[in-house]
């Protein structure tokens, strides 16, 4: 009986997924649309940028247009490695993608799978090689179980294409150079990609990549970039490109010729002019009086991006199994535009104080400091417990507690009044005690999604039970933390009473009060913090392998703790209150303890309501989300109130940003440092 080998299996599934990820992404950034930008590859010069022509074999030329015939050259390389350099915008990226896409689509048995991945995470002082390729290929295909991905990588069943050399730190870069080349002593393909200077500054202080052969782009030439515009038009529109592709081919070396040779701002030329007006054609770059120099022109085609991607009118279609990107039609005229820019502004902004290309949603406001940051969720965490408290106890003062003889508005106005007083009580020491949670849970970082999850079930091959140093570390902050909240509800009572009485009775029983509240609260917060610990684990998120999927899943997760956890919370903090005025004989201190039923039950509801929610928003990534990215962030105007829809429209419909697994990245980082600018400089 014939078994099919497990590893072959698992290669091929994941060349499916990678093949479709990358098809997609493709024709979302438009890269064969209608013809891929025809950037030319030569072979660089060995004695300066690369290794032995026998070590090597053949030269690799080729052009992005003809993607075919450069793979077969790839392929007969001797050891299938690649180094594909170019300045900034030159099309290094592209060229990556186009032929991952093509290897795949020739993938055969045995064949390894190409990935691309971004190289800015690494660090190559601190992670191995292969431990940082292990972690990247689970982030961005989580489907996959830990041993599986060590097994393909050590058959060589992965072909790693890694892009951005140049975005490592400088002191980094001979270091990765040394840690490619170490791990590379074994056998194994690999392209790499990188800023041209950026390399042959690494290579100074470490080796080539050995064995590999190196291409470099060359700048488009005026000639080529005429035909692809024109080709581009349709031939309706020929006669609009006509005045910039003559005066291309007229003079070759003019300024509007030099901003057209790099790929990235061919590409914008055809976005801003794409829908030409009377009084705004294509021929307008090739006027001297109007564009002078070569920098006017890029600064025109940057600032003019916003503009033209999102130009108003009717709204785009919805995505499948996606929200319509409903709204952005509205964003017309300069004011729509500068609150576009605006945002785009604060995203690359925050991407640089983080200094990494991946925009990921569960670190949108993190670059905040940690103490206005805790304050932040703290309040919020608060407000849930004390608006809970203020709507239940208005409802129990209206049906139990008012006069029926009073007016309608007086009962409203008690009802009121009643509710937000003991709102404050309960929303002030639960705001304090949820800040110092978050506090502890951040610890200077972000909360990841991958550790906020209910173990529904194991993936096979990966351990998924936390051990019991951190159950018992997270028991003990909710010990703490509950034991701070209970107390501070009971000290405020007692001060409520102080001032009511004007004696120190009222203090003493609130005293007592906060003793007891304390303990109690420390006993549910201690048992909800080590359950909580017990339940997370990574589960099998093979749906979630985008920004939306990975919210939606968290989301889902998150609901779930609250509404099997939070009960408890709420259930163990009720009855804990009467089983310690049972304990102390319904006296301490000389005060007389009393406990209903139905007190506790109310304490219980409203601990598990508002406590829960305040628990979630301050321990889970999906919590930080909703605090920071949905409220925080555009109460202050740095994003729109519909975060993940302007990302996703971003993406699939403007092609500002592209999609990296969970993440988002900007087109290009010429795209980034652009709007990273502040807005009275971006025309400088």
């Amino acid at each position: 009986m014939h078994f099919p080998d497990p590893v072959e299996t698992a290669a091929q599934k994941l060349g499916r997924v990678v093949l479709a990820q990358w098809r997609h992404e493709a024709a979302v950034r438009g890269l064969q649309d209608p013809v891929p930008i025809p950037v030319r590859w030569r072979t660089a010069p060995s004695e300066k940028l690369g290794d032995h022509l026998h070590l090597t074999g053949d030269p690799v030329d080729g052009s992005a247009a003809d993607l075919g015939s450069f793979a077969s050259a790839f392929l007969r390389l001797r050891q299938r490695r690649l180094v594909i350099l170019g300045g900034a915008g030159s099309g290094k990226t592209t060229l990556a993608v186009l032929l991952v896409i093509e290897l795949l689509q020739r993938m055969r048995v045995g064949h390894p799978v190409p990935v691309l991945l971004s190289l800015a995470s690494w660090r190559p002082r601190v992670e191995h090689l292969i431990t940082w390729l292990e972690r990247q290929l689970l982030r961005e295909y989580p489907y996959l179980c830990v041993e599986t991905v060590r097994v393909l990588i050590q058959d060589r069943r992965v072909l790693p294409v890694l892009d951005g050399l140049d975005e490592l730190p400088a002191a980094e870069r001979p270091a990765a150079m040394r840690a490619l080349n170490s791990v590379l002593a074994a056998g194994g393909p690999l392209v790499l990609t990188c800023r041209t200077d950026d390399y042959a500054e690494a290579i100074n202080s470490a080796s080539v990549l050995r064995s590999a052969a190196v291409v470099q782009a060359e700048p488009l030439a005026a000639e080529a970039v005429s035909e692809y515009l024109l080709e581009c038009a349709t031939p309706l529109h020929q006669d609009r490109w006509q005045p910039l592709t003559d005066a291309l081919t007229r003079d070759p070396s003019s300024p509007v010729a030099k901003v057209l040779s790099v790929p990235l701002l061919l590409w914008l030329c055809r976005v801003v002019y794409e829908r030409a007006t009377p009084d705004r054609l294509p021929g307008e770059l090739a006027d001297p009086r109007s564009f002078p120099t070569a920098e006017m022109i890029e600064r025109h085609l940057l600032q003019a991006l916003v503009p033209s991607v999102y130009p108003g009118g009717p709204q785009p279609p919805a995505q499948p199994d996606r929200n319509a990107p409903r709204g952005w039609s509205s964003l017309d005229g300069d004011r729509g535009h500068e609150r576009v820019s605006r945002w785009f502004g604060y995203l690359a902004q925050h991407l640089g104080q983080r200094r990494k290309p991946d925009l990921a949603w569960w670190e949108l406001g993190t670059a905040m400091r940690p103490l206005p940051r805790m304050i932040v969720v703290g309040l919020a965490s608060g407000a849930c417990l004390g608006l809970t408290v203020w709507l239940v106890d208005f409802l129990l003062y209206m049906l139990t507690y008012a006069d029926p003889s009073r007016g309608l508005m007086p009962r409203l106005t008690g009802g009121l009044v009643f509710g937000f007083v003991d709102g404050l009580v309960n929303g002030i020491p639960a705001a304090l005690a949820f800040m110092l949670i978050h506090g502890w849970a951040i610890r200077g970082t972000a909360l990841e999604p991958s550790r906020v999850r209910i173990r529904i079930r194991g993936r096979t091959g990966q351990s998924d039970v936390r051990s019991l140093s951190e159950i018992l570390a997270r028991a003990r902050i909710g010990l703490m933390a509950g034991f701070a909240a209970g107390a501070g509800i009971g000290f405020l009572f007692g001060l409520g009473n102080a001032l009511q009485f004007r004696n120190a009775v009222g203090l003493v029983a609130g005293l007592t009060t906060s003793v007891v509240f304390g303990v109690a609260f420390a006993l549910g917060g201690g048992l909800a913090g080590g359950l909580m610990a017990w339940t997370e684990a990574p589960v099998d998120i093979e749906a979630a392998s985008d920004p939306r999927g990975l919210l939606d899943l968290n989301r889902r997760t998150v609901f779930f703790q609250w509404l099997t956890i939070g009960p408890l919370f709420g259930l163990v903090t009720g009855l804990g209150v009467g089983v310690i005025v049972k304990l102390l004989n319904g006296s301490l201190w000389g005060v007389t303890l009393v406990w209903t039923f139905p007190g506790g039950l109310r304490f219980g509801f409203l601990t598990a309501l508002g406590g829960g929610l305040g628990a979630v928003l301050s321990l889970t990534a999906w919590g930080q989300w909703v605090v920071l990215a949905r409220i925080w962030l555009p109460l202050t105007r740095r994003l729109p109130w519909r975060v993940m829809t302007f990302l996703e429209d971003a993406h699939q419909q403007r092609g500002v940003l592209r999609q990296a697994g969970a993440f988002y990245q900007f087109r290009h980082s010429r795209l980034q440092d652009h709007f990273a600018r502040p807005p009275e400089h971006r025309d400088q």
